[in-house]
């Protein structure tokens, strides 16, 4: 049977940067999280236990948002869900600003990553449905490596806003906060140019509005978050093992900073492996790299192994990104189990950091991180192979995907 669900648009173009700027830029305080911890740690003089506490809320609030939207994405229209989830990220960053106690915080970090959350969902669901999603997922994902690289060049200004705030009162984590702020407003401006899919019709009155989902995607996305909270076991304690080696804050830094380019060229190149070649082997081998990454990195005790294998090891799951999101999207074309990935990442990254200092303080060393981390990723590989196999089979070069009309786009 047949469906709009099963029509493909195409993305590319002003569609595709406005889609990726409105991911961004809605999204920018979670891709900048240990900053906003250091920020708050500052401005209300509580533990960083206390901080991550409220960074945990915050990024629950996304998971939980993100697996309702991405459900609810085919029967929504884009736009109203852009326009009020980013005049809810604006008041909230406001009322953060404004926030005379870490209770109130809670309540504000919470509703600004619900609203985050709707328009990452909506923004992957609708990427999902491209007429070529591991391009369209490429670019994207290459455009979060150049985020985080502006980002890190800007949040520390913004840190020190509050030093040169004269007659106004500021703390460290408020000019954070505006920044988001301005970015939320900014992101508005991209709305009436994001692509939005034809709505999916009920064939009958009694007839669901769109297929239910395979229970093998369910799985694929379970294991994705098996595999990213390994791959945190240890990548969250990247810069204390480049400490012990002994490395300088400064060098493991510029260290980072060309890992990040890296991270920008990765995501492309696996969007284009992805449209002209099968994902089988290259997540295969991407899921090894990340294997024998790791396991050097938590052995690592001269400054060249951290050089090697640091950076890549931080990077290698945005080069996975465009595979396994491409694959999803091929068994599911309606974009929803896609738009439902960020719950299961965010989740399996927000439980990383306890897990893996309570393995680390156990064993002593960053070790016994690395093969619980190799563990996990054959347990998620294992939980992703069906999806990718069945993926490779739906594709067939020679019936190239029907694209549908775009709002906005001439028939």
């Amino acid at each position: 049977m047949t469906d709009a669900a099963d029509h493909r648009i195409e993305i590319k173009g002003p569609r595709l940067l406005a889609l990726t700027a409105l991911m961004l830029l809605s999204f920018s305080a979670l891709i900048a999280m240990p900053f906003n911890i250091s920020g708050i740690v500052g401005s209300f003089e509580i533990s960083n236990a206390a901080a991550g506490l409220v960074a945990t809320v915050e990024m629950a609030a996304v998971a939980l948002s993100s697996l309702l939207f991405s459900q609810l994405a085919p029967r929504l229209q884009p736009r109203t869900v852009y326009a009020v989830a980013l005049a809810v990220i604006v008041v909230m960053n406001l009322a953060t600003i404004l926030a005379p106690s870490v209770a109130v915080l809670y309540f504000t970090r919470a509703c600004a990553g619900a609203a985050a959350g709707a328009v990452v969902a909506t923004v992957m669901s609708i990427a999902g449905r491209s007429t070529a999603p591991e391009t369209t997922f490429g670019v994207i994902n290459s455009c979060v490596g150049v985020m985080g690289m502006m980002l890190a060049l800007l949040l520390p200004q913004a840190l020190k806003l509050h030093l040169v705030s004269g007659e106004v009162a500021m703390r460290p984590a408020d000019g954070l906060y505006l920044v988001y702020l301005g970015f939320a407003l900014l992101a508005m401006v991209f709305i009436r140019l994001a692509p939005v899919p034809p709505p999916v019709p009920v064939a009958r009155p009694d007839a669901p509005a769109i297929s239910p989902l395979p229970l093998y995607g369910w799985l694929a996305l379970l294991g994705l978050g098996i595999l990213f909270f390994g791959h945190a076991l240890l990548a969250v304690f990247i810069v204390e093992v480049g400490l012990a080696v002994p490395l300088t804050a400064e060098v493991i830094g510029v260290v980072f900073l060309f890992g990040s380019a890296f991270g920008v060229v990765a995501p492309l190149a696996a969007g284009w492996l992805g449209t002209r070649f099968k994902a089988a082997i290259p997540v295969t081998v991407i899921l090894l790299a990340i294997i024998v990454f790791g396991l050097l990195l938590a052995a690592a005790s001269t400054p060249w192994q951290f050089y090697l294998v640091g950076p890549f090891y931080a990077m290698m799951p945005i080069a996975l990104m465009p595979f396994t999101l491409g694959a999803l999207s091929r068994v599911d074309p309606s974009g929803r189990l896609a738009g439902a990935h960020p719950a299961f990442v965010m989740l399996g990254s927000a439980a990383a950091p306890l897990s893996g200092g309570a393995i680390r303080d156990f064993s002593g060393d960053f070790i016994a991180n690395g093969w619980v981390m190799a563990l996990c990723v054959v347990i998620g590989a294992a939980l992703l192979a069906r999806t990718v196999i069945t993926s490779d089979r739906l594709r067939s070069p020679a019936v190239p995907a029907r694209p549908v009309a775009v709002a906005g786009t001439p028939h």
